[in-house]
């Protein structure tokens, strides 16, 4: 089984993650999520245009799994293993109305010492970005 490790950015922010190739783009958009300390509550893509995702001629989208988007592979079916390899970058855009944009950057694959499917955080820095700022908690 191949592992894949991943440097995430956003400004200032950097996190390197490890996850088995057998993940979906789905998945993986949770665990992007879920590691920056963001609500998993919004409609997302990876497109491999990395300053203008809307000009992207690769896109992998929510949108084609709940039938909006029939020209772009979705996400739920498409496994890490499908689209990324060693140096591979793409845009991580999340929400399209604040427009979040993360780097995604494929820094290494090789074999998993896991037999199983598997995920961890292996490092961050910086300060996470926040996902709603100025909005007072209830």
């Amino acid at each position: 089984m191949k592992e894949y490790t991943f440097s995430i950015g956003h400004d200032a922010y950097r996190a390197q993650v490890a996850l088995t190739g057998e993940w979906s783009l789905y998945d993986f958009a949770e665990f992007i999520i879920a590691t920056v300390g963001f609500d998993f509550d919004h409609c997302f893509e990876f497109c491999d245009n990395l300053k203008n995702p809307y000009r992207s001629k690769q896109r992998y989208t929510l949108f084609a799994d709940i039938g909006e988007d029939a020209d772009d592979p979705g996400v739920k079916n498409t496994r890490i293993s499908d689209v990324f390899g060693p140096g591979q970058k793409m845009a991580f855009h999340f929400d399209y109305g604040d427009d979040w944009n993360f780097l995604i950057t494929c820094i290494a694959v090789g074999e998993s010492s896991s037999k199983r499917r598997s995920r961890k955080v292996l490092v961050t820095e910086g300060i996470a970005p926040v996902q709603y700022p100025g909005h007072d908690e209830e």
